[in-house]
Protein backbone atom coordinates (compact mmCIF):
# COMPACT_ATOMS: atom_id res chain seq x y z
CA UNK A 1 0.00 0.00 0.00
CA UNK A 2 1.26 3.74 -0.65
CA UNK A 3 1.02 6.36 1.43
CA UNK A 4 -0.38 9.41 1.06
CA UNK A 5 3.00 11.46 1.29
CA UNK A 6 4.62 9.17 -1.22
CA UNK A 7 1.72 9.85 -3.09
CA UNK A 8 2.36 13.83 -2.85
CA UNK A 9 6.00 13.68 -3.84
CA UNK A 10 6.12 15.46 -6.84
CA UNK A 11 7.33 13.93 -10.04
CA UNK A 12 10.75 16.22 -10.12
CA UNK A 13 11.62 15.43 -7.05
CA UNK A 14 11.03 11.10 -8.36
CA UNK A 15 13.08 12.00 -11.41
CA UNK A 16 15.62 13.34 -9.11
CA UNK A 17 15.85 10.44 -6.86
CA UNK A 18 16.24 7.94 -10.04
CA UNK A 19 18.62 9.87 -11.42
CA UNK A 20 20.94 10.06 -7.83
CA UNK A 21 20.63 5.88 -8.22
CA UNK A 22 21.87 5.74 -11.37
CA UNK A 23 24.92 8.66 -10.71
CA UNK A 24 25.71 6.81 -7.41
CA UNK A 25 24.49 10.16 -5.34
CA UNK A 26 23.37 10.41 -1.90
CA UNK A 27 21.15 13.90 -0.88
CA UNK A 28 24.71 15.18 0.47
CA UNK A 29 26.91 14.36 -1.90
CA UNK A 30 24.39 15.58 -4.85
CA UNK A 31 23.93 18.78 -3.17
CA UNK A 32 27.62 19.65 -3.07
CA UNK A 33 28.34 18.83 -6.59
CA UNK A 34 26.02 20.82 -7.52
CA UNK A 35 26.67 24.10 -5.37
CA UNK A 36 24.39 24.11 -3.15
CA UNK A 37 23.96 23.50 0.72
CA UNK A 38 24.79 20.64 2.07
CA UNK A 39 21.33 19.68 3.19
CA UNK A 40 19.82 21.16 -0.01
CA UNK A 41 18.42 18.08 -1.83
CA UNK A 42 17.82 16.45 1.60
CA UNK A 43 15.41 19.21 2.13
CA UNK A 44 13.60 18.97 -1.39
CA UNK A 45 13.26 15.01 -0.93
CA UNK A 46 11.76 15.65 2.34
CA UNK A 47 9.39 18.35 1.24
CA UNK A 48 10.65 20.90 2.82
CA UNK A 49 11.65 22.60 -0.98
CA UNK A 50 8.83 22.25 -2.88
CA UNK A 51 9.55 24.80 -5.44
CA UNK A 52 13.26 25.07 -5.95
CA UNK A 53 14.54 28.18 -8.00
CA UNK A 54 15.39 27.77 -11.28
CA UNK A 55 19.04 28.99 -10.89
CA UNK A 56 18.66 25.42 -7.90
CA UNK A 57 17.34 23.60 -10.51
CA UNK A 58 19.88 24.05 -13.51
CA UNK A 59 22.43 23.04 -10.76
CA UNK A 60 20.93 20.14 -9.88
CA UNK A 61 20.35 19.01 -13.87
CA UNK A 62 24.14 19.89 -14.32
CA UNK A 63 25.36 17.92 -11.90
CA UNK A 64 22.77 14.47 -12.89
CA UNK A 65 23.60 14.89 -16.81
CA UNK A 66 20.18 16.69 -17.78
CA UNK A 67 18.19 19.36 -18.72
CA UNK A 68 16.13 21.64 -15.99
CA UNK A 69 13.33 20.36 -17.86
CA UNK A 70 13.74 16.85 -18.01
CA UNK A 71 14.60 16.92 -14.45
CA UNK A 72 11.20 18.83 -13.50
CA UNK A 73 8.89 17.18 -15.84
CA UNK A 74 6.26 15.46 -14.97
CA UNK A 75 6.33 10.75 -16.41
CA UNK A 76 4.83 11.91 -19.94
CA UNK A 77 7.39 14.27 -20.88
CA UNK A 78 10.53 12.43 -19.34
CA UNK A 79 9.13 9.46 -21.46
CA UNK A 80 9.05 11.82 -24.60
CA UNK A 81 12.16 12.98 -24.05
CA UNK A 82 13.66 9.25 -23.70
CA UNK A 83 11.54 7.97 -26.48
CA UNK A 84 12.12 10.73 -29.26
CA UNK A 85 15.90 11.23 -28.12
CA UNK A 86 18.39 14.55 -28.00
CA UNK A 87 16.61 16.71 -30.10
CA UNK A 88 13.77 16.76 -27.97
CA UNK A 89 15.58 17.48 -24.84
CA UNK A 90 17.64 20.46 -26.48
CA UNK A 91 13.67 21.68 -27.71
CA UNK A 92 12.22 21.16 -24.27
CA UNK A 93 15.17 22.87 -22.56
CA UNK A 94 15.06 25.64 -25.16
CA UNK A 95 11.53 26.47 -24.13
CA UNK A 96 12.49 26.32 -20.81
CA UNK A 97 15.06 28.79 -21.09
CA UNK A 98 13.17 31.13 -23.30
CA UNK A 99 9.87 30.93 -21.05
CA UNK A 100 12.28 31.89 -17.90
CA UNK A 101 13.97 34.85 -19.43
CA UNK A 102 10.77 36.01 -20.60
CA UNK A 103 9.23 35.98 -17.29
CA UNK A 104 12.00 37.22 -15.82
CA UNK A 105 12.83 40.19 -17.93
CA UNK A 106 8.98 41.04 -17.82
CA UNK A 107 8.68 41.59 -14.35
CA UNK A 108 11.67 43.64 -14.43
CA UNK A 109 10.49 45.95 -16.74
CA UNK A 110 7.17 45.86 -15.11
CA UNK A 111 5.26 44.76 -18.07
CA UNK A 112 2.30 42.52 -17.28
CA UNK A 113 1.99 39.96 -20.20
CA UNK A 114 -1.08 38.86 -21.24
CA UNK A 115 -1.30 34.90 -21.92
CA UNK A 116 -1.12 35.42 -25.43
CA UNK A 117 1.54 37.84 -25.75
CA UNK A 118 3.49 35.52 -23.83
CA UNK A 119 2.32 32.74 -25.88
CA UNK A 120 3.59 34.86 -29.35
CA UNK A 121 6.26 36.18 -27.68
CA UNK A 122 7.93 32.79 -26.73
CA UNK A 123 6.78 30.95 -29.80
CA UNK A 124 8.91 33.92 -32.09
CA UNK A 125 11.87 33.66 -29.79
CA UNK A 126 12.05 29.99 -30.59
CA UNK A 127 11.72 30.26 -33.70
CA UNK A 128 14.20 32.72 -34.35
CA UNK A 129 16.78 30.58 -32.54
CA UNK A 130 15.65 27.04 -33.66
CA UNK A 131 16.11 28.54 -37.25
CA UNK A 132 19.77 30.36 -36.69
CA UNK A 133 20.83 25.94 -35.88
CA UNK A 134 22.50 24.68 -32.77
CA UNK A 135 23.58 27.06 -30.08
CA UNK A 136 25.43 24.37 -28.18
CA UNK A 137 26.73 26.58 -24.80
CA UNK A 138 24.09 27.87 -22.24
CA UNK A 139 25.49 30.85 -22.46
CA UNK A 140 25.15 31.26 -25.60
CA UNK A 141 21.22 30.72 -25.66
CA UNK A 142 21.17 33.28 -22.96
CA UNK A 143 23.30 35.99 -25.21
CA UNK A 144 21.25 35.43 -27.94
CA UNK A 145 17.59 35.02 -25.96
CA UNK A 146 17.92 38.32 -24.12
CA UNK A 147 18.36 40.82 -26.63
CA UNK A 148 15.64 39.63 -28.85
CA UNK A 149 13.05 39.68 -25.19
CA UNK A 150 13.79 43.37 -25.01
CA UNK A 151 13.33 44.10 -28.44
CA UNK A 152 9.92 42.44 -28.62
CA UNK A 153 9.09 43.80 -25.04
CA UNK A 154 9.80 47.39 -26.50
CA UNK A 155 8.06 46.44 -29.43
CA UNK A 156 4.96 45.81 -27.96
CA UNK A 157 5.49 48.69 -25.47
CA UNK A 158 5.43 51.12 -28.08
CA UNK A 159 2.88 49.30 -30.14
CA UNK A 160 0.76 48.94 -27.46
CA UNK A 161 0.99 53.34 -26.84
CA UNK A 162 0.22 53.89 -30.31
CA UNK A 163 -3.14 51.77 -30.15
CA UNK A 164 -4.53 53.75 -26.90
CA UNK A 165 -3.42 56.65 -28.30
CA UNK A 166 -5.50 55.89 -31.42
Amino acid sequence: MTSKKENATPAWVKNMRALMDQHGFNPRSLSLRAGLNATAVRDMIEGRSRFPRYDTVLALADALQTTPAMLMSGDDTAADGHNNGDAFGRDVELLTEIITRLQETAAEMGRDLTPREFAAMSATIYRRLHEAGDMPSRKTRIAAISPQIHDLLEYEGLRGKKHKAK
